[in-house]
């Protein structure tokens, strides 16, 4: 190419030291650039999910909005509840006071619902997890609930709209002394985790996730696919189990509501006849007579719970 020695080796030391110094710089801009496009996107995601946090705490916080129940209906109440294996606890006959009507009730649920839809995409799992469990169980409460009022409603008992309406309140009310140590639970537990989560905030772990938390997701993933199915058998009947014992254990096992079913059931059937206990006392305590409407009224409300 007709060039010296001398030539070649200022064009390799250029090479050598000024290119490679460039491109290096290059990359180091490159990279820094980079950093700090994704901190500022992990900043704003961050930001994101701390509304996110206080947005539910602000719903956690009605959790503690109990109402007391007027004196003159406290000795009812508690005759409603003598029967039943349901540990009232401290708060006495308080309910929080989204049970205080079946509007509230349901209303409850629709907002909770909405809120959920719109904010879990910014939720850690933990937190989710925890909240689903809280919504497994609210659905329980209203299936329950619902199936006692489409009983109140059908035609065979021939009950007038107040009469109804009274059940109605009344077994909502009551429902929320009884389940008010579940609703003290989930309570504690989501305002631990809040409360963890706007004191320590932390910019690491914004888009990861634990490794115990990807395996925790993908075993309930599996867990709820193979409950879908709706296939019977022993190994289906196993995986319910371990979902609700152990993935969703105080949704599933040790909440008053699934340990006391009986107690909800009875809670309905008084309630259901208290005008009988009242009008013709002699007939409800005929036992023959009494397990005869109480099987009526069993068929009746399993048959509108199953729909």
């Amino acid at each position: 190419m007709n060039i010296s020695q001398g030539t070649w080796d200022v064009i390799f030391w250029v090479i050598r030291y000024v290119a490679v110094a460039l491109f290096l710089a290059y990359l180091a801009n490159v990279y820094v650039k980079r950093k700090n496009i994704r901190t500022d996107i992990k900043g704003r995601v961050l930001e994101w999910r701390v509304e996110t946090y206080k947005t539910i705490h602000r719903w956690v916080m009605c959790f503690q909005s109990v109402m007391a129940a007027p004196s003159q209906y406290e000795e009812h109440y508690r005759k409603l509840l003598s029967p039943t294996k349901f540990k009232i606890g401290y708060q006495g006959m308080e309910y929080v006071s989204f049970f205080d009507t079946p509007e509230r009730l349901l209303q409850f649920s629709v907002d909770f619902n909405r809120m959920m839809n719109k904010e879990e995409v910014l939720m850690d799992y933990p937190l989710k997890h925890q909240l689903d469990g809280f919504r497994y169980w609210m659905d329980d409460v209203l299936r329950f609930y619902g199936a006692f009022v489409k009983a109140e409603y059908d035609k065979r008992w021939n009950f007038d709209e107040m009469t109804i309406r009274k059940h109605c309140d009344l077994v909502c009310r009551v429902l929320g002394i009884a389940l008010q140590k579940d609703v003290h639970y989930f309570y504690d537990k989501i305002d631990e985790m809040l409360r963890d989560r706007l004191r320590n905030i932390k910019l690491s772990g914004v888009y990861s996730e634990s490794r115990r938390s990807k395996m925790k997701k993908k075993v309930v993933e599996y867990c709820e696919n193979i409950m879908d199915k709706e296939a019977d058998g022993c190994y289906v009947r196993m995986v319910e189990w371990f979902y609700n014992h152990i993935l969703f254990g105080y949704y599933g096992s040790r909440s008053q509501l699934h340990k006391n079913r009986l107690g909800v059931m009875n809670i309905f059937l008084l309630v259901h006849f208290e005008e009988l206990f009242v009008t013709e006392p002699d007939r409800m305590k005929n036992h023959a007579e009494f397990m005869r409407l109480a099987s009526d009224y069993h068929d009746c409300y399993c048959k509108y719970l199953m729909r």
